[in-house]
């Protein structure tokens, strides 16, 4: 989303490359989704609060729009033998792109025993205790955080 925005500024010559690069890099430096926070402040530097607010919902209403839509369709004609066909093959391919996904992350990792022994330990206890997801999750950030901190050091 964020080369989009990216694009059509340069494209409309509302913002040069520069600029938008700086844009972004304050919007980095800032908590939420990137897109969003990126679209607010190139709103505000074009056209102040207004503009900022225009480019905030240009960013959100659209795929809340399209889930919305997508949600009353499902709710419509989800009955329907081949509806419940394409959702059941759709959710299938989940697995897939998120095994896809983990695999890239994990090639281009530089990987220790330490950080490898972690990885396994975590999936394992999110995998036998789903209900303490959570604190397993950011109780390992930290333990691991501080363990490579203690090891390099």
């Amino acid at each position: 989303m964020v080369p989009v925005i990216g694009s059509a500024l340069e494209k409309k010559g509302w913002v040069g490359e520069t600029d938008f690069l700086d844009l972004f890099a304050t919007a980095q430096s800032f908590p939420g989704p990137l897109a969003f926070t990126t679209a607010l402040i190139a709103g505000r530097k074009l056209c102040g609060a207004k503009g900022a607010a225009a480019a905030g919902l240009g960013v959100l209403l659209p795929p809340f729009g399209a889930i919305v839509l997508v949600g009353a369709l499902i709710g419509r004609l989800g009955q329907l033998a081949p509806v419940q066909d394409f959702l059941a093959g759709a959710g299938a391919t989940v697995p897939g792109l998120v095994a896809a996904m983990i695999w890239k992350m994990a090639r281009s990792r530089k990987w220790t025993a330490l950080r490898a022994v972690a990885t396994i330990a975590v999936a394992v206890a999110l995998s036998l205790l789903p209900g303490l997801t959570i604190p397993v999750f950011f109780g390992a950030i930290a333990l691991l955080y501080f363990a490579e901190r203690k090891w390099s050091s």
